[in-house]
């Protein structure tokens, strides 16, 4: 058979994820295979956010939270 019969999901392709806690929604385009990739991207998002945003990284397979990066007025802090 061939593969395209079966059907994939694609939402565990890549199960890590950002959250905008702030905005209540998941970041657009932003889904990562593996977990350092995810926080990473976290921290790069974060970086260029409003003080004050919390961006929460979490397993969508699971439900299990990762951690959060907070922006403050110089740093960004994170919080497992």
């Amino acid at each position: 058979m061939r593969r395209s019969k079966y059907p994939r999901n694609r939402e565990s392709q890549r199960p890590y994820r950002i959250w905008d806690a702030k905005e209540r929604k998941a970041l657009r385009w932003r889904c990562y295979l593996h977990r350092r990739n995810a926080h990473n991207g976290a921290l790069l998002e974060a970086r260029w956010a409003a003080i004050g945003t919390a961006l929460e990284v979490y397993d969508s397979r699971t439900g299990q939270f990762l951690g959060v990066y907070i922006r403050r007025l110089k740093t960004i802090d994170f919080h497992a």
